[in-house]
């Protein structure tokens, strides 16, 4: 049974990771990290290490926070021997400009790295974590023997209707293309795993007329979608 989460999927009860750069399962969890909280305006840094399949990482984790306009951000650097690996940054800068940089993850050769919090681990049904984590802290995941996906060429579909300001979700759903997709096996089972959408939209938006739709806007995605089918059924 597949069990979505919500960045992750739980399949035979471990941990299943899939972008369009890796496809991972079962990683091995560092111990939590944290944050320190600004008591008030400013910075803080915090410096920690932690300890997997042998190696040793090292993280800095900063936040810092601003009011009038209210801005800050959270900034992760996480060092392998001496060499930075993931940096990601995610913040505001006032005024509701949000915005982030840099990636969660890394690849090399056959292993994945990626730094989340627990609450990407969370179940929506539940509202419970994997394996009963902190959903307030982040850790560490350490993927090995990850598969990479196969990216698809985009194809631009002509528009076959009258064009027109707004489009409902029936009328575009017919444009919805593959992205990558990969089939790996874990123990005994066959998993096709492909990632959709529907290119050159944005949406959904309010027209006039109170029809909620979705616009044409090139270099766009939309209605993204993650289908985990097992084959050996």
């Amino acid at each position: 049974m597949i069990k979505k989460l919500r960045d992750f999927c739980l399949f035979e009860d471990e941990l299943l990771y899939a972008c369009k750069d890796f496809i991972g399962y079962n990683p091995t969890i560092s111990k939590e990290l944290s944050f320190y909280d600004p008591t008030d305006t400013g910075t803080k840094v915090k410096v920690d290490e932690f300890e997997i399949n042998g190696n040793i990482f090292t993280v800095i984790l900063t936040k810092f926070f601003e009011r009038g306009p209210i801005r800050g951000y959270k900034k992760v650097e996480i060092l392998k021997k001496g060499v930075v690996i993931i940096r990601y940054e995610s913040g505001s800068h006032g005024h509701g400009s949000i915005y982030n940089s840099g990636n969660k993850y890394f690849v090399e050769n056959a292993n994945a790295y990626l730094f989340a919090d627990g609450n990407s681990m969370k179940d929506s049904e539940s509202n419970k974590i994997y394996k009963d984590l902190d959903s307030e802290k982040y850790y560490f995941f350490w993927f090995t023997d990850i598969t990479i996906p196969t990216k698809h060429e985009k194809v631009i579909s002509p528009i076959s209707f009258t064009k027109k300001k707004i489009y409902s979700k029936q009328e575009i759903e017919v444009f919805r293309k593959v992205e990558w997709d990969a089939k790996i096996q874990i123990n005994e089972t066959n998993l096709h795993i492909i990632k959709t959408s529907v290119p050159d939209f944005v949406g959904p938006y309010s027209g006039l007329d109170g029809a909620k739709g979705f616009k044409q806007l090139a270099n766009m995605n939309i209605l993204e979608k993650l289908d985990i089918i097992n084959l050996t059924l």
